[in-house]
């Protein structure tokens, strides 16, 4: 593997490898968000085109002429809705971003819907990274985070039999089997664009 991989970055001469040195990563790791620094579980979906985070109150607005969004995030998905009204809670953050684009939603058997994206910084695994991410409500589901093909292509392999493989820090293990949670089931599309 390693002669091919020298020899492809040979034949690709000035330009870039499309070989690179990728992590291998469970499907749930630990992800950090800048700069708070709060500290979520993400599962690592090779089925989901675009990321996801679970958004909770948002609010468009505009700054220097430019559409922003603010909104609401828990690293708890199962956290109570008066937890995020009575802003008391430590396990609350705010967070604001400009919109970089709008991506399409489609829903099995619903019409589909348009959700605004935003680039927001976070570390995983040690490193810093900037992803695009959809605003959604994700109480449905177990994980708030959700990193998918757009990001993961350039970075990771992901290994489906484990969890925390780079971030565990006395996690507990996630459940073997997954609860009915269908991240897949709403396909992110760019409008252009179609995931099958």
């Amino acid at each position: 593997m390693t002669t091919l991989a020298a020899s492809h970055a040979a034949q690709a001469g000035e330009h870039e490898s499309e070989i690179t040195e990728k992590l291998i990563l469970g499907w749930i790791e630990n992800v950090h968000l800048q700069p708070s620094g709060l500290k979520a579980k993400a599962k690592l979906d090779t089925g989901a085109k675009t990321s996801s985070i679970h958004a909770k109150n948002i609010e468009h607005f505009e700054k220097d002429g430019e559409p922003w969004v603010r909104f609401q995030f828990s690293s708890n998905t199962k956290l109570k809705e008066a937890k995020y009204t009575n802003g008391k809670s430590k396990k609350v953050i705010t967070l604001e971003a400009p919109i970089t684009r709008r991506a399409l939603i489609k829903r099995h058997k619903h019409t589909s819907l348009e959700r605004p994206v935003v680039a927001l910084p976070f570390t995983l695994a040690g490193m810093e990274y900037t992803a695009e991410f959809t605003l959604t409500d994700r109480s449905k589901f177990l994980y708030p985070v959700l990193l998918g093909r757009r990001f993961l292509k350039h970075v990771a392999i992901v290994d489906p039999g484990n969890t925390f493989l780079r971030t565990r820090s006395m996690e507990p293990e996630a459940p073997k089997a997954e609860a009915p949670e269908s991240d897949t089931a709403d396909h992110s599309t760019d409008k252009a664009e179609h995931d099958q």
